[in-house]
């Protein structure tokens, strides 16, 4: 087993577990967008892609995505730092750039895990622009 900190809160779990289970484990919860869990075949995709789950390790300079960074002994681990959400809004507002605009219409509408993302962080409008593509 594996003992290391999450926001404060001492977690134990098994070797090979992820930042994201560790904090799974003691109810720290870190948003995700591309990692998948279908457990029942047997699949965890954790490609780290969205990096929407960053958080802050103690000794690191990076940010590590908690999705697909292993949980190692003795980690002190931040999710919720300035750091940490300020990149994670950054993230958010690059992928509604480019991200068609018809949310009104969609069928997605209020059961949208982006727009649900977007308004936790507190986004109301996009300062970057990208390309936009129809629904």
């Amino acid at each position: 087993m594996i003992n290391l900190t999450i926001n404060g809160k001492p977690a134990k779990v098994k070797e090979g577990s992820t930042i994201l289970e560790a904090a799974r484990s003691v109810n720290v919860k870190i948003p995700t967008l591309c990692h998948l869990d279908l457990h029942d075949i047997k699949m965890v995709n954790k490609t780290a892609s969205c990096r929407v789950c960053v958080v802050e390790v103690e000794g690191r300079k990076s940010l590590a995505p908690a999705c697909a960074t292993p949980a190692l002994e003795g980690m002190v681990i931040k999710t919720d730092t300035k750091k940490a959400v300020k990149a994670r809004r950054t993230v958010v507002e690059l992928l509604l750039s480019d991200h068609p605009k018809d949310c009104l219409i969609c069928e997605k509408n209020l059961d949208c895990e982006l727009q649900a993302l977007a308004a936790d962080l507190g986004i109301r409008h996009i300062k970057y622009e990208g390309e936009s593509f129809p629904v």
